[in-house]
């Protein structure tokens, strides 16, 4: 009997450590989980950012073609032509619809 009494108190030493081994994990778990919501803001926040800078260089090279520079008509005159087609594609449609 003393020898399963020992196989015992060893089997619920085990369980012991295999129980708190469990509780490190699980709040390791939600921990991580943390930190990826808060990563994940982060890169939602970064992402708009960099939507807003490029949305503002795109304006500032705009603008600087508005103002004559050499560098920047080209791109002036392909934005130009792209509205045009832009627009003759909508026109393209309502007249497509109203018949």
């Amino acid at each position: 009997m003393n020898q399963s009494e020992s196989n015992l108190n060893i089997l619920e030493q085990k369980l012991y450590r295999l129980v708190e081994a469990f509780r490190g994990i699980k709040k390791e778990k939600l921990s991580l989980k943390e930190e990826i919501d808060l990563l994940k803001g982060k890169l939602k926040e970064s992402r708009s950012e960099v939507i807003k800078l490029k949305d503002e260089n795109d304006r500032l090279k705009v603008a600087a073609a508005m103002r004559g520079e050499d560098e920047h008509q080209r791109l002036m005159k392909l934005r130009v032509n792209k509205l045009i087609k832009e627009l003759d594609n909508c026109i393209a449609q309502i007249k497509n619809e109203s018949q």
